[in-house]
């Protein structure tokens, strides 16, 4: 009877520590679809990705709202990890149902695993970009201006987990035959509802970097919506931090019922802000 070198014996093992799965993640994410796929190492990937997640993308929250203040700072390091969370815990169960009524074989625990996996790498992404945010930060980068970077690097690396996500469900289907083919449509359509989820519960939970023209609010009621936010902070850029947009001119005519020093209010005023 004949056996196994140990040698070899130790690598087909699962690897289990958080430098292996961020190894996997970051380079040999074949492997790590198959380990997932097979059922190998499961608990220790869900409890990496979940702790990777949270902690990477609170250390970019923390950088983000650096900018207004040390208690901005805390809040969106907070409120970050929530938005990737709360937005999972929306979106997940109707997805790992759909999955199971055409036909997917992957349990719970493994669609969980390779969704907190891709998640993870967004966090990854995020953490690996806070220099520069931190470096545009010092130079005097304005508000608006590093709101929208902010929102490009985020929705960046949402993208770049949910491909990791197609091709780890790509691998179960085309390497395993464990994932319907026709199930792909319903991944992809899922990655836009996720997308449309995380940006309204972002605009619930903002603000995130913080205007140090106000004082510190954990959360804002703005009206409008996140689409009339970013063509704002476009606006407010190419026309200069603290000039308003040119209005168009309009004659003014005879005051009625205003009593002379009355000033009608108008829509934004002399600093660029919105009047309430």
């Amino acid at each position: 009877m004949t056996t196994a070198p140990a040698s070899s014996v130790a690598s087909a093992a699962p690897a289990t520590g958080l430098g292996a799965f961020l190894t996997q993640i970051l380079s040999d994410r074949d492997r790590f679809f198959s380990e997932v796929v097979e059922g190998e190492g499961l608990h220790s990937k869900l409890v990496h990705a979940l702790w990777t997640l949270i902690g990477l993308s609170a250390l970019y929250g923390a950088a983000a709202g650096a900018y207004a203040s040390p208690a901005q700072s805390v809040s969106a390091a907070i409120k970050l990890p929530l938005l990737f969370l709360g937005t999972l815990a929306i979106c997940f169960p109707g997805f790992f149902v759909i999955q199971v009524l055409v036909g997917s074989r992957l349990r719970l625990s493994q669609v969980l695993a390779l969704v907190l996996g891709a998640l993870s790498l967004s966090a990854i992404l995020l953490a690996a970009v806070v220099p520069i945010t931190l470096f545009f930060l010092l130079t005097g980068a304005n508000y608006h201006f590093l709101m929208l970077l902010h929102v490009l690097i985020v929705l960046g690396a949402g993208l770049l987990g949910m491909a990791a996500l197609h091709d780890g469900l790509a691998f179960a289907c085309e390497k395993r035959g464990v994932y319907p083919k026709n199930a792909m449509t319903i991944m992809k359509v899922w990655a836009v509802l996720f997308a449309f989820v995380g940006i309204q519960m972002g605009w619930n939970l903002q603000p995130f970097v913080g205007d140090r023209g106000r004082p510190f609010q954990p959360f804002r009621h703005n009206e409008g919506n996140f689409y009339t936010a970013v063509v704002y902070s476009v606006g407010r850029i190419m026309h200069g931090e603290g000039t308003a947009p040119t209005l168009p001119s309009v004659t003014p005519g005879p005051a009625v019922g205003n009593p002379p020093g009355l000033r009608t209010p108008s829509l934004i005023d002399s600093g660029g802000a919105r009047s309430r």
